[in-house]
């Protein structure tokens, strides 16, 4: 499908609109082939690293070790999932472009500061939590117990590997790919309802690739239900806030922060609650945010378009 035949048609479904950031329509559609391509690839993926996961950590511990933790076996194995579903399904078999997938270079500055911003929130949450209990304020043990390399090789290996990979894969591709998918088999619906429904679809597979994790954890199967409605949950929120902003580096960066918050004081979990306050900000009054990271020049071309 060429480029303007993906962006004129059904142009009502998923089109940018003051209350969606996200066009869809502009995006380049991919085949079935591909979707399920994605799919089976990351279930086999996943499955395959927890069923082996102690030969390969043990088989990158040099890694580890030679950097002190910078780089860590998180990193290196999303970076693998990257170059080859992503680079190799999506971009290579799918046929799309680095900004189908929300890879523009412009938003970047934009995903670095909410990150950056929410990150000082937790902490400063986490100072007057600690204050307020009558504790007395202390490095979080993490400092000491990996030292300073391995808490940011950490953070590294979210921001630039798992948090990365799955904000691409199931909310950058897989949810406009099925929203245009279900678009042209669901003609009489409307465009919410098709929306909705490639809403759910998307995150419930999202939240099915981790059912091999949690068995390895140590869960049953009766527990899995319960285990796996987290993940789907904040699958569906961060994939509104990606479809809010149009920007998918704010949710790679607030994912990461959440799978590895990188906390300086021993606030515990309460230094997260900022992070579903962003979450939620950004849902009810993302151009009001996005105003401010607005260059004059930037402004001056949105207020032309007005």
């Amino acid at each position: 499908m060429t480029d303007s035949q993906a962006g004129n048609s059904n142009t009502d479904t998923g089109s940018k609109s003051p209350t969606w950031g996200l066009d869809v329509t502009v995006l380049r559609e991919s085949s079935w082939l591909t979707i399920i391509t994605v799919v089976v690839a990351g279930a086999a993926a996943v499955t395959g690293f927890n069923l082996s996961r102690t030969t390969i950590v043990n088989g990158l511990q040099p890694i580890y070790d030679v950097t002190n933790g910078l780089v860590q076996t998180t990193l290196l194995v999303n970076l693998l999932l990257l170059v080859v579903i992503v680079g190799g399904v999506i971009l290579g078999l799918g046929q799309l472009r680095p900004r189908d997938l929300g890879l523009v270079r412009e938003d970047l500055w934009i995903g670095l500061g909410i990150t950056a911003g929410t990150w000082i929130l937790m902490q400063s949450t986490g100072v007057v939590a600690v204050l307020v209990q009558g504790r007395s304020l202390g490095f979080d043990e993490s400092w000491a117990t990996i030292g300073a390399t391995a808490v940011f090789g950490g953070f590294l290996a979210q921001i630039l590997g798992n948090a990365l990979y799955e904000e691409i894969v199931y909310r950058a591709f897989l949810l406009p790919q099925l929203t245009q998918k279900f678009r042209h088999r669901m003609i009489k619906q409307s465009p919410r309802t098709v929306f909705v429904f490639a809403l759910l679809v998307s995150q419930s597979v999202f939240g099915i690739i981790h059912i091999p994790s949690r068995l390895a954890q140590g869960a049953t199967v009766g527990d899995l239900p319960l285990l796996l409605l987290g993940p789907f949950l904040i699958g569906v929120l961060f994939a509104l806030v990606y479809y809010r902003t149009g920007n998918l580096f704010v949710t790679v960066g607030l994912h990461a922060l959440v799978n590895d918050p990188v906390l300086v004081v021993n606030a515990g979990a309460i230094a997260l609650f900022p992070i579903l306050f962003v979450l939620l900000a950004v849902l009810l009054v993302w151009p009001s945010i996005s105003a401010l990271f607005r260059t004059d020049q930037q402004r001056t071309a949105v207020n032309r378009k007005v």
